[in-house]
């Protein structure tokens, strides 16, 4: 849709209210014909709002009113949104941002008016910001929040000037006292300055209950910090009043942060929380949106309880084995997305810092031996894969991207070997046959095709070995230049995968 010639010169567009809210409890099913989600549906129905390149969306939320599954994508270039709210009795659910932020603002700047209350559930900002870049995730718009904010079931991950920011209502404007922001259910991942900052200047409890701060892949600020390109992930900030956390595993490093305000000091009150070491964030509290899809639709694949004191086994990787593949995205991109595919098996790296799988990364079996593993990164972050198998196929811009295969640089046509060589004794099982080929291209043992010991080798295009009765199998590019066999065995060649 074109834009009209203000929001041409204002580099952004504003939504009409009336195109995503209405009454409360509305929706977005009068404008758009989707289904409003009521408190105990399972999915619904959402619509996608994509913003074009350089550009910023604007949502507005008022009084009484409702902005509900919707999906942002802001996967283009340099493309952002932001929401604001406030009033009384409004209401934000099953809202997902997808894409990285380039910053400059805050993507949700909400507040609520003296004795009101209002609720954000089922929000999904787990795709992060650009590394560098100002502002953040959640500003709570401190000089008009008076009354209490509720948020629920959010994930917020990687972004550079706090993830929720709920400190500022603390701030004495004007005479008046700041409202309260209470945390539930949610997942928070190495945001910088602080994951989970909240208190109140009048004295009121802010609560934080069931949430998990993980840690490890912090991206630096260099835009309005005192100081540039520096990482500290506060797990749980408490200013200027008592902040109660219960039933939390607070990960990040610090994990716990008091900081004297002007109603004195504050206190956090620790009730069954893990902290620090201690914490066990592995677990994502129970229906928590990990992917923008999920978020929309109001579903959620977390299962990682309720706050109890146990540990979750990492069983994507600790269950598998295979060879590892990072795929590192290029310091100055921004979303770029890769695809390959792999016949045998893929786990997800789950504890690999900057370049760990996570839960918005994709692998799925097609259902004849092989798997597609799809994901977005940027930054100079990425993720890496344990693979059990030959990568048979791979589509990304080699010029966005840095390959690593068992911790070696490698190009796209290093990895995608689409030819197939197998030499099988199986015929005579007593005997042994020896044999060299030598290919024009790259060669690798393939353990999907045959076996694997210590008498084949491949260097420098030549592939040499022995069998007794079984298999070995290769994938290589190119053509075979040289063949010497030296036993019974049968030899197959498959030219593309």
């Amino acid at each position: 849709m074109a834009r009209d010639k203000t929001a041409r010169e204002r580099g952004e567009r504003a939504v009409n209210r009336r195109s995503f809210l209405g009454a409360a409890g509305a929706g977005l099913a009068g404008a758009f014909g989707v289904g409003a989600l009521s408190s105990d549906a399972n999915a619904a129905d959402y619509r996608t709002v994509t913003v074009s390149a350089g550009n910023t969306r604007t949502f507005s939320v008022g009084s009484g009113q409702t902005l509900e599954n919707l999906l942002i994508d802001m996967t283009a270039d340099g493309a952002s949104a932001k929401i604001t709210a406030s009033g009384d009795g409004w209401t934000v659910r099953n809202v997902a941002f997808k894409g990285n932020h380039p910053g400059g603002h805050y993507l949700f700047t909400p507040s609520v008016s003296k004795g009101g209350t209002a609720t954000v559930e089922n929000l999904y900002m787990g795709d992060g910001q650009t590394e560098g870049s100002g502002k953040g995730a959640i500003w709570v718009n401190g000089p008009d929040h008076y009354g209490t904010l509720n948020f629920r079931r959010v994930n917020i991950q990687h972004f550079i000037d706090n993830g929720l920011y709920g400190t500022d209502p603390g701030y004495d404007y004007a005479g008046s006292h700041g409202g309260v922001v209470n945390v539930y259910d949610s997942y928070f991942n190495s945001n910088n300055i602080s994951n989970i900052r909240v208190g109140s200047i009048d004295g009121r409890t802010c609560y934080v209950e069931n949430c998990v701060v993980e840690g490890g892949s912090t991206r630096g600020c260099d835009v309005g910090c005192s100081s540039p390109g520096a990482k500290q992930p506060r797990g749980v900030w408490a200013w200027w009043g008592p902040v109660e956390v219960t039933d939390s595993d607070i990960g990040s490093s610090p994990a716990r942060v008091e900081q004297d305000g002007r109603a004195g000091d504050p206190q956090i009150i620790s009730k069954n929380t893990r902290w620090g070491s201690d914490a066990n964030t592995g677990r994502v509290p129970d229906g928590v949106p990990m992917t923008p899809d999920e978020a929309a639709s109001g579903t959620s694949s977390a299962s990682g309880g309720s706050g109890s004191n146990t540990t979750t086994s990492d069983t994507e990787q600790s269950d598998s084995e295979g060879a590892l593949l990072e795929l590192v995205a290029g310091p100055n991109t921004s979303s770029v997305s890769y695809e390959f595919t792999v016949e045998g098996g893929v786990a997800k790296r789950t504890s690999a810092g900057d370049v760990k799988a996570e839960d918005n990364d994709s692998v799925t079996d097609n259902g004849d031996g092989t798997v597609t593993v799809s994901g977005v990164a940027g930054n100079g972050y990425g993720d890496s894969f344990l693979v059990d198998g030959d990568v048979v196929s791979m589509n990304l811009d080699e010029s966005q991207w840095t390959l690593r295969w068992e911790g070696e640089e490698v190009n796209v046509s290093d990895l995608v070997l689409p030819n197939k060589l197998v030499i099988d004794g199986s015929n005579r099982p007593r005997r042994a046959s020896s044999y060299t080929f030598e290919v024009s291209g790259e060669a690798r043992k393939s353990a999907a095709l045959g076996s694997v010991n210590d008498y084949d080798t491949v260097s420098d295009g030549t592939i040499s070995g022995r069998i007794v009765g079984g298999k070995d199998g290769y994938r290589f590019s190119g053509e075979i230049t040289a063949f010497s066999l030296d036993g019974p065995a049968n030899v197959r060649v498959e030219d593309g995968s």
